[in-house]
């Protein structure tokens, strides 16, 4: 793809110790992990990562580890996304420095913000990326904020905005956004939807099961670029056998036992307050890992 922007991204996972402090040598494991999968890029930071039960520092040592790992290798994309402007402009200029090819933000929640208060705090956060480009996050199920349609097209024409992440199961609003803006880099980002999300107009993906699957992702995408529509849909249900599992445990301590059991971070724990993964599913979490494993070694 000639977008440097265009293609799977992976939602990166933030691996902590048994202290829950960031671990640096697994995060390293899983930035090379990822990379040897094929994906075109690494979402950094974002609600995959965890990103809001940490500090900004900690947020900033992710950035910084990840760059001088993947730098080069790969698209990389900061999300820098928090409720307040100053912090998220402190992390988009950390961003810039390190080298990150992108910055994104997750639409300022909890508080109820006026609209235009929503495109003041995007126009504060590209002026403090030194001219990187912005990735506008949207995710109305988990930020609360639920955007018209209007109001979408109106944030990505921002002066700066180049991509939209919409983690939405409306696909027609996806059409519909595709139709308006076809110049926008367009994300899917419910990792359950992909191929459909793809059909709708999305130039690729940003999804957390990318960390233990990123392989089958990139097959979807060229079996539909191939006109192999029922291979695409195959694939997709592989994916979502996966999915169905991990919304059982809990998706990314699932996600984290998965990448331990495959020798890529050492400890399966979450920040508090989640829990561990209930020891219930432990076996099929392992059984699971290895059949991944072997998967990717034939890729």
């Amino acid at each position: 793809m000639c977008d440097p922007l265009r293609g799977v991204m992976t939602a990166l996972l933030t691996p902590f110790d048994k202290n829950q402090r960031l671990d640096g040598d697994s995060l390293r494991r899983l930035v090379r992990f990822n990379l040897s999968q094929g994906v075109d890029g690494l979402y950094v930071g974002g609600s995959t990562g965890e990103a809001f039960m940490q500090t900004a520092a900690e947020r900033e040592e992710v950035l910084e580890i990840v760059a001088d790992e993947a730098k080069g290798k790969a698209t990389l994309i900061a999300h820098v996304g928090t409720v307040s402007t100053t912090e998220s402009q402190q992390l988009a200029r950390s961003a810039s420095r390190y080298g990150y090819d992108a910055v994104s933000a997750v639409t300022p929640f909890y508080y109820p913000f006026s609209f235009e208060e929503h495109c003041d705090h995007y126009r504060a956060i590209i002026d403090s990326a030194e001219g990187l480009p912005m990735v506008v996050y949207n995710i109305p199920a988990l930020s609360g904020v639920k955007l018209s349609l209007e109001q979408i097209n109106t944030l990505v024409m921002l002066p700066g905005v180049r991509a939209l992440k919409q983690t939405s199961g409306d696909l027609y609003q996806m059409e519909q956004i595709r139709r308006a803006q076809p110049e926008l880099v367009l994300y899917n980002g419910y990792d359950e939807i992909f191929a459909s999300g793809i059909l709708a107009g999305a130039d690729g993906g940003i999804g957390s099961t990318y960390n233990v699957m990123g392989w089958r992702y990139q097959r979807i995408v060229r079996a539909i670029e191939a006109g192999e529509i029922a291979e695409a849909q195959r694939l997709q249900s592989d994916c979502n056998e996966v999915i169905d599992l991990l919304i059982k445990t809990g998706v990314f301590r699932g996600l984290k036992t998965l990448l331990h059991y495959m020798d890529v971070v050492s400890v399966p724990l979450c920040r508090r307050p989640f829990a561990p993964v209930d020891e219930a599913w432990l076996p099929q979490l392992k059984a699971l890992a290895q059949r991944l494993q072997e998967e990717k070694a034939q890729q």
